[in-house]
């Protein structure tokens, strides 16, 4: 795992905690309690010294970004978070213009606690709200309102974050198209300066996917949920917020920098349980249990990784082509062919031409992009590069 200097990369930190786990949720989380509440000072000591582990291992150029994701890191208090991200970007030499995102859910923060995260250099919130109607909220297992979601924007912009994403989902039990639009329209109003706009995924062993099995899950139809997205493109056009990705929309020149890094196929290194890593070609993930973490980081040597992918410029060319189509601007042909010595075409004989055949695909001279009305069916290109 030796380091190539100069390529752009991100630092992701996964903090598990949550104060409750949503009906829907299949990410790498544990609830609260106190025993869990036992495991956050050890946690944290435990990504420091991961962290450490490949600063010495890697010795990277300084990221462009950081990401604090999970679960939901605001349950952790906001000193221990601050405390930790100071270490991080010191010892990552993360530059003061770097993008550090936090995720955070309404009713885990205040403004005090907002501004000791703003001190400390955080400078990016992505607030998870879902829904405006408190009844959705309630059957997605939320246990936030909206109420308080508009209290932590509020605390968010006093406590000085000038760039702000909130997350709403469409395609949820009982939610007509006309839920969806107000849920638009009112995070609309606040002016974020991006917003993420998710269809809800069933996921196998939640209780949303044991319900959806015994038939007792009332979700939209195909049509309603496409119309839901349909609203939220026109409405955001509207409110001068660009489409960039699938489901992201951003106002002038506040595109998440981390998240393009994904979508470009560029290097991240994940610290935390269940956080992957994509580094010169080489990918690997952590465990994602909390003791056999900390176990694994006492005894160092990477024995808290849980898979390991090598180099393979087959799997690479795949990646930049299907992962590229998800912006909206699409595949820079150029720039494939500079970065994996042969054009797409080459690549992949045929399979251009034939997306554009088929209406999936539109094609100029540097790039090969999903059509406009192609967006909700894109996993029939993405899948042609698999």
């Amino acid at each position: 795992m030796d380091a190539a200097a100069s390529l752009p990369w991100g630092l992701y930190v996964h903090i598990p905690f949550c104060p409750y786990k949503c009906d829907y949720c299949d990410f790498v989380a544990v609830g609260g309690g106190r025993r869990v509440a036992l495991w956050h000072g050890p946690y944290v000591a435990a990504v420091r010294a991961e962290g450490e582990y490949w600063v010495g291992r890697l010795r990277p150029e300084p990221p462009v970004s950081a990401f604090y994701g999970g679960g939901t890191p605001t349950v952790l208090p906001a000193d221990d978070l601050a405390s930790l991200h100071r270490a991080l970007a010191a010892r990552f030499r993360l530059p003061p213009e770097g993008e550090v995102t936090i995720e955070c859910n309404p009713g885990t923060v205040r403004h005090a606690g907002l501004a000791v995260l703003r001190r400390a250099g955080i400078n990016r919130l992505s607030i998870g709200l879902q829904a405006v109607q408190d009844r959705l909220l309630t059957a997605l297992g939320r246990r936030h309102t909206f109420a308080a979601f508009r209290e932590a924007f509020t605390a968010a912009r006093e406590a000085g974050f000038g760039n702000l994403n909130v997350d709403l989902m469409y395609g949820l039990p009982q939610q007509s198209c006309a839920d969806f639009e107000e849920s638009v329209c009112r995070v609309l109003e606040l002016r974020p300066e991006h917003l993420s706009v998710y269809a809800l995924q069933i996921e196998e062993g939640t209780p949303f996917h044991l319900r959806a099995s015994h038939g007792t899950l009332a979700l939209p139809s195909d049509e309603v949920a496409a119309e839901q997205f349909d609203c939220a493109c026109r409405l955001c056009a509207q409110a001068g917020l660009e489409h960039y990705e699938i489901s992201n929309f951003a106002a002038p020149d506040r595109r998440c920098r981390h998240n393009l890094l994904y979508w470009e196929n560029a290097d991240y290194l994940g610290l935390g349980i269940g956080a992957h890593s994509h580094w010169r070609l080489q990918r690997w993930a952590n465990t994602v249990r909390l003791a056999a973490y900390r176990d694994g980081i006492a005894a160092g040597a990477g024995t808290w990784i849980a898979e390991h992918q090598p180099a393979d410029a087959a799997r690479e060319r795949s990646e930049t082509a299907f992962l590229g189509l998800r912006l909206l601007e699409g595949v820079d042909l150029r720039a494939y062919a500079a970065r994996h010595g042969q054009t797409l075409d080459a690549a992949f004989p045929g399979i251009p031409a034939r997306l554009v055949e088929q209406g999936l695909c539109r094609r100029t001279d540097d790039r090969l992009a999903l059509r406009p009305d192609a967006v909700l069916v894109g996993n029939l290109a993405f899948s042609a590069f698999v």
